[in-house]
């Protein structure tokens, strides 16, 4: 079984990613208990060996693009078999969402998802890593 870890502001969509992640069987969700503190999404996927961390990007520090890389950039090399994936807003903030997609080209992340994809392709696509 797949071990994601969900760095999320939104308690509601992280709620609604965890039942569809859930549903599935393959992976077993974790909640940060702390998403406000910038190193904890780090300090969970090294203690429970995380498989995927998938993390919200916002304007909003700690969910900020640049901390959201060099949290990624830590994982990479503490636990280089953890798959990193950004999941954004693309209506909110188009700006955003081509940022996020360059760090996919960059190779810094390994995927990315916009917000508007369903529940049911996220975890399809996660299981999929």
């Amino acid at each position: 079984m797949k071990i994601v870890v969900i760095s999320m502001m939104n308690r509601l969509l992280s709620g609604a990613v965890i039942k569809y992640l859930r549903e599935r069987g393959e992976l077993m969700p974790i909640r940060l208990t702390d998403c406000n503190k910038e190193n904890e999404p780090y300090i969970t996927c090294k203690s429970h060996n995380a498989d995927i961390l998938l993390m919200e990007v916002m304007r909003v520090p700690p969910f900020t693009l640049e901390e959201r890389l060099r949290t990624a950039k830590q994982i990479r090399i503490e636990l280089p078999e953890c798959k990193l994936v950004l999941l954004c807003d693309e209506n909110a903030d188009p700006d955003m969402a081509e940022a996020v997609k360059e760090a996919k080209k960059q190779g810094f992340i390994d995927s990315f998802f916009y917000s508007s994809v369903s529940g049911e392709y996220l975890s399809a696509m996660l299981d999929a890593l």
